[in-house]
């Protein structure tokens, strides 16, 4: 994502990432992720200055500036997962490219969605798979805040969110003080503050 290598200010985490989540199940196998990414106001006035949106002033974008956005959130390079790790059978699951991107706004916040992919469906009958958003050196911070279709056939998701206890806090506190430059010494420190979205069919 484009705000990666944009100026950054101090302390960790700097962007923080609303998540709506949907399944796209037949017959218990998983195709497809619907993921609705809503930004925070200080991060969108930052989308707004790096990719010059609103040229006109008004307060409103058109088209093609609501096309920049959704481009520069979805437009992934190669070997890179946007944040997204599913788990299944004790081995992670490969995503395609998204699909059907579009971005709004929501108030004063910027709401990006679009599809992504399995790289092949995920037979989950019966079997549990688990969800988890996070960038591994907690530049962004996503919340799970919703589900489209928590039952969907004989599969049911439920989300379970991260709370942390004293060490993490300590971590957090810990990240928190760090300079723009600097990044976390421990590796993958995101996934220690993810909330897990859990998919279960019978």
């Amino acid at each position: 994502m484009f705000l990666c290598v944009a100026g950054q200010s101090a302390a960790h985490p700097h962007v923080f990432v609303d998540t709506e989540v949907g399944f796209d199940i037949d017959a218990s196998r998983l195709s497809s992720l619907h993921i609705v990414w809503t930004y925070d106001e200080f991060t969108t006035l930052t989308i707004f200055d790096i990719l010059e949106l609103d040229a006109d002033g008004d307060g409103v974008l058109n088209k093609d500036d609501l096309a920049k956005v959704a481009s520069g959130e979805t437009d992934w390079p190669d070997g890179y997962n946007g944040d997204v790790y599913l788990e299944a059978d004790q081995r992670q699951v490969g995503f395609g490219k998204p699909t059907n991107a579009s971005a709004e706004m929501h108030g004063d916040k910027i709401v990006v969605r679009f599809d992504l992919p399995l790289n092949e469906p995920l037979d989950l009958s019966p079997g549990t798979a688990v969800l988890k958003f996070y960038d591994p050196n907690y530049y962004y911070a996503y919340t799970a805040t919703g589900l489209m279709n928590p039952d969907t056939g004989s599969c049911h998701a439920t989300i379970v969110p991260f709370e942390a206890d004293a060490a993490a806090a300590a971590l957090q506190n810990q990240l928190a003080a760090l300079s723009r430059e600097e990044t976390p010494e421990q590796q993958n420190v995101g996934q220690l503050f993810a909330d897990e979205i859990v998919l279960t069919c019978n």
